[in-house]
């Protein structure tokens, strides 16, 4: 059985938790006083919003037979659809999102040299062709109202909405998308992935609003993923004076590019090393839309720049100079649940549940370090690290561990993921039998084993989050029972690009989730030994070469989830990444003036999208003032723990 099979859909209208949100009409046993401010109005009406039931999700595909467009080379089925406003009645316009990043950018390019960082979307905030419903994964109108397909299966026309414009007011039109297309194919945008996707499309304009992208690789995908294929975003002609020059990328290193997106990097407004900080465009005339009409709806958010770890963070948190914090590390829930702001009232906390969806994350080998270069050392790693203490004794059991490299990546009812690929338990006799079979069979004094030159098995495990500490450190001390040194090494600025760099042994840490997998950029020979790519292992095969071959031809959903598992396969017979482990919600902690629908996460709204604030998420300046005024009175609110996406639950 699949795991979308496994899914329950349980209604969140249980008597339980609708009696804990009614209850906020109630008195305020603290002071004694009634509670019928804006915090309780606002509870008040999400108690109602949830009586109601939940909103039609659903986003069917329309033909519209009244679609004329001047200039097409075939008769073609003009489609859209008209997804719901999913947004609450309450939602309101404005007002300032508080948050952070640990490290200022060193550009704000989105694509050259040096430019995969942690803040790549905040400089690329562009909207493609379409977008996808994320309850039920079907296309829906963004930048294109209409869709349609060539008769060749490998043409897809989509008709552009006439009234988007960039940031900077002047229009974007199909000549925006034909140089977007011809910048990512340029040699001087010295990107080679870019480079290699981008050549699979050839794009053409048809009229100023309407454009044809034709994917050279194959003629046989279903629709939806013939979409997938071909949707992308622009680049603004104009802002680049019609062409890419070579090293654009010094002249544009600090200049922030026009949007055709909801939000900016106001650039006169940022603080070196500081702040970023972000701004709605004005007239954002992605508005027209029902579905976008209440969505993007906070004025501006900072991005305060916050170094020291977890704890430090915490503090902005709790003093309330940053309106959100991730709650999903074990301590920082159940720490939260009994600080003062949390009990008063102050602060609500969140458990949103979806489907558990993971790319690759865990403990990365670079095959280039000599240790690593053995394959037997690798997969005697698998029985010396010990994944599963580590989640029981510094995660509390609320993590799960994963087995192959990615789990959940389900796309249009195809799982692509091999279920029956499992990691050994810890064992480190097991291990120790393995080393001794790839030369390490000497005991050192220290209890570390070495091989015959007196060469210690020991590596060093860079990181880049100080809240990772406590469980690598069980993992280092659990590797000394298999003979193993892990030297622990924090970079709390520039790890994740010295990981690209492969200037790593090993590397604890992950790539984003993706529902789709896409192997190539990881394992392909062409980017073994270049630095600044994702293939960090440095590893290649002849096997993979033809797997990846057929991976990139274009096949059908099946052949693709069949010669994914193949895949998956190779990488845990090579051992090239120890996996770690996924989680299956997002529990967070927003001050009360943090708003967001009663109806929480939608299935493959991954991680902490139901929280972005591009989404449908508000703040209530209304409620932060009574807040802080209550706060400085001593006064308080009933505690909230809002969980809102049970029916995600996981059997």
């Amino acid at each position: 059985m699949t795991l979308l099979k496994k899914l329950t859909m349980l209604l969140i209208l249980s008597s339980a938790v609708l009696m804990l949100i009614i209850s906020c009409n109630g008195s305020n046993q603290n002071t004694g006083m009634k509670s019928s401010g804006a915090v309780a109005m606002a509870e008040s009406s999400m108690a109602e919003e949830m009586a109601a039931g939940l909103p039609d999700f659903n986003s069917p595909p329309v033909e519209d037979k009244n679609l004329k467009v001047e200039g097409m080379p075939e008769e073609v089925v003009w489609i859209t659809s008209y997804p719901k406003d999913l947004s609450s009645k309450n939602t309101k316009k404005g007002g300032t999102f508080h948050t952070y990043i640990d490290e200022y950018p060193t550009t704000f390019r989105y694509t050259g040299p040096e430019s995969n960082l942690g803040t790549r979307d905040l400089m690329w905030p562009h909207v493609g062709f379409v977008g996808e419903n994320n309850e039920t994964q079907e296309i829906t109108p963004l930048a294109a109202t209409h869709w349609a397909f060539g008769a060749d299966n490998q043409t897809v026309y989509y008709k552009l909405n006439e009234n988007m414009k960039w940031s900077d007011g002047v229009p974007c039109t199909a000549d925006d998308w034909v140089f977007a297309w011809e910048v990512m194919c340029s040699p001087n945008l010295n990107d080679p992935w870019y480079n290699d996707y981008y050549s699979k499309l050839e794009v053409k304009k048809i009229n100023d609003y309407c454009v044809s992208v034709k994917y050279l690789e194959s003629d046989k995908l279903e629709k939806i993923i013939l979409i997938g294929q071909t949707d992308f975003k622009p680049r603004p002609k104009h802002f680049f004076n019609g062409e890419l020059k070579k090293d654009w990328y010094i002249e544009y290193n600090w200049k922030i590019e026009p949007t055709n997106g909801a939000y900016i990097v106001k650039e006169s407004e940022c603080v070196q090393g500081e702040m970023i900080v972000v701004e709605k465009v004005a007239d954002w005339w992605g508005h027209s839309y029902p579905h976008l009409k209440n969505q993007a709806n906070i004025q501006k958010i900072e991005y305060k720049v916050i170094t020291g770890g977890l704890d430090i963070i915490e503090n902005y948190f709790w003093n309330g100079e940053i309106d959100m914090l991730n709650m999903n590390f074990p301590h920082v829930w159940r720490r939260g649940a009994t600080n003062d702001n949390v009990t008063k009232g102050y602060v609500d906390r969140w458990v949103c549940n979806y489907l558990p969806t993971s790319s690759m994350s865990g403990m990365f080998f670079n095959t280039k370090y000599p240790l690593f270069s053995n394959k037997k050392v690798r997969q005697a790693m698998y029985y010396a690290i010990d994944i599963q203490g580590m989640i029981d004794q510094a995660l509390y059991g609320d993590y799960k561990r994963m087995h192959n490299m990615c789990n959940g990546q389900v796309a249009y009812g195809t799982d692509f993921n091999d279920h029956t690929i499992r990691k050994p338990d810890f064992n480190p006799e097991t291990a120790r039998k393995m080393f001794a079979e790839a030369g390490y069979s000497q005991v050192g004094s220290d209890g570390i084993l070495k091989n015959a030159k007196g060469e210690r098995l020991s590596f060093e495990l860079l990181y880049g989050f100080a809240g990772h500490t406590e469980r690598l450190s069980v993992l280092k001390e659990q590797a000394k029972k298999a003979g193993v040194e892990i030297e622990l090494k924090l970079m709390e600025s520039g790890a994740f690009n010295a990981f690209i760099n492969k200037k790593h042994q090993a590397y604890w840490g992950g790539y984003a989730p993706r529902t789709w997998p896409s192997p190539w950029q990881f394992f392909g020979k062409a980017n073994a030994d270049k630095v600044s790519t994702n293939n960090t292992f440095g590893w290649w095969s002849p096997e993979m070469e033809k797997l990846l071959d057929v991976d990139r031809s274009g096949p059908t959903l099946a052949e693709k989830a069949e010669n994914n598992r193949k895949i998956e396969q190779i990488v845990h017979d090579e051992a090239l990444i120890v996996p770690g482990t996924y989680i299956d919600f997002y529990r967070c902690g927003t001050w009360k003036w943090v708003k967001l629908p009663w109806w929480g996460n939608r299935k493959f709204n991954i991680t902490d999208d139901y929280f972005k604030y591009d989404g449908y998420m508000w703040i209530d300046e209304d409620i932060r003032q009574e807040v802080l005024k209550a706060k400085s009175e001593g006064k308080t609110f009933e505690p909230r723990v809002w969980t809102p996406s049970t029916r995600y639950i996981a059997d």
